[in-house]
């Protein structure tokens, strides 16, 4: 990589830089998107995401290894839908990594299309018995406790896969109004009240992780206050019953994905101006 001259003589040139991206179905954007060419139909990978937004943006050569469902785990060691793990796709000549994960690790999302599921669909839909048990109090608790180390040790992975990567944790858009008196349509407000508590954590565990590590942070929760479910500039959808194939609820829309790449964008130009200086 070099980086340009003149006016702009502290933004790097990331034409042709290596690029992977890590995460979870925030960062996958199933059913908004063409599926991505070889990846598995459950990974949910699609070219509508962050990652190939910004990729085309900057002219990355990007691995793109995010997969709905992902936790820490199946970025760290564990195989998921007959992938690698998705620290496998880091390698040592790695210039950028963004990581958006830990929303399944506590059940952020299933909570979430749990709670906006009429009576009606609910037998449906119903989660499974393991999903059950992974959101019972005391299982919760025990990961909410673990997630901010779990964090780390994806930061840490990162740093000893691709110590000279620029790596950016990028949070979870918000999906509930911050405002506890705006109703949210099918839920409870005992239940949003729960969510938003779940998007803190979530949010402080991601701070927490790339702190201890080195890392940085996008820190999409908060620019997205205003542009929650709902809201007259939706970055997220709300409830509805999922089809096969297309988007899912209380996930980012198009726009959403569209904000995070220029909010990354945005962040590297500071990055890069604050080591011009």
């Amino acid at each position: 990589m070099s980086t340009s001259t003149g006016e702009n003589s502290g933004i790097r040139n990331w034409s042709g830089a290596r690029y992977v991206a890590l995460g979870s179905s925030y960062a996958s954007a199933p059913g908004l998107g063409t599926p991505v060419p070889g990846s598995p139909p459950q990974a949910r990978r699609t070219e509508a995401n962050y990652a190939h937004l910004l990729a085309g943006q900057l002219h990355l050569t990007l691995t793109d290894a995010t997969s709905s469902g992902a936790t820490t785990a199946d970025v760290l060691w564990r195989s998921q839908y007959g992938q690698p793990p998705q620290a496998d796709a880091l390698t040592a000549d790695t210039d950028l990594v963004t990581v958006t994960i830990g929303g399944n690790d506590i059940g952020y999302a299933a909570s979430l299309e749990m709670a906006g599921l009429p009576p009606t669909a609910y037998l449906k839909h119903r989660p499974s018995l393991e999903m059950l048990r992974s959101l019972a109090p005391s299982v919760l608790n025990r990961r909410l406790s673990l997630l901010p180390a779990d964090m780390a040790s994806v930061g840490q992975l990162i740093r000893r896969r691709s110590p000279g990567a620029v790596v950016l944790f990028v949070q979870y858009l918000t999906v509930l109004p911050p405002d506890p008196h705006v109703r949210v349509a099918g839920m409870k407000p005992a239940q949003a009240a729960a969510g938003r508590e779940l998007a803190v954590h979530l949010a402080l565990a991601t701070e927490a992780g790339a702190s201890a590590t080195g890392c940085s942070v996008v820190r999409v929760a908060k620019a997205s206050l205003d542009h929650y479910a709902g809201s007259e500039d939706p970055w997220t959808v709300g409830a509805f019953i999922p089809t096969e194939g297309g988007p899912l609820p209380f996930h980012p829309n198009q726009a959403g994905h569209e904000a995070v790449t220029d909010m990354i964008r945005n962040h590297l130009n500071r990055l890069a101006g604050r080591d011009a200086g």
